[in-house]
């Protein structure tokens, strides 16, 4: 498998995998679950210390977060040159998305857990794939 393969399969569809487990095993009761299973969450939310409690609501969004940065930094690197704003707009979009969920519909809260799971996938996104492909 060549390296931007490896890349794909393990910084955008494991992390997408991960971030849908997630949601399957620990919070059945969104829409896009029951359409596959309707049934009980294995744990009880209320029940869990605060630290998974973080990790179950704002998991997923971390690996969408790491998932999308890593799609456009591994494009990014097939191209002949870097895109000069590319990382200003990525982070821009990762963390705006959670801002822009809380203005478009009242479903949606503005948690700062998420926004701060953003910036961090963002963040590791861009160093371990701007390393990786520095050692060309």
């Amino acid at each position: 498998m060549s390296r931007t393969g490896k890349q794909i399969l393990f910084f955008i569809f494991l992390p997408l995998l991960i971030g849908y487990f997630i949601y399957f095993f620990f919070r059945p009761n969104y829409w896009f679950v029951q359409l596959i299973d309707s049934r009980e969450p294995l744990v009880t939310i209320n029940d869990l210390p605060g630290f998974e409690k973080v990790f179950i609501f704002s998991g997923s969004d971390f690996c969408w977060a790491f998932s999308f940065s890593s799609a456009l930094f591994i494009w990014e690197s097939t191209q002949y040159q870097r895109v000069r704003y590319l990382p200003f707009v990525v982070l821009i979009i990762v963390v705006g998305s959670e801002f822009i969920q809380h203005i478009l519909t009242a479903d949606f809260t503005l948690d700062l857990w998420d926004v701060f799971a953003a910036l961090l996938a963002f963040c590791l996104s861009f160093v371990l794939l701007r390393r990786n492909n520095e050692k060309k």
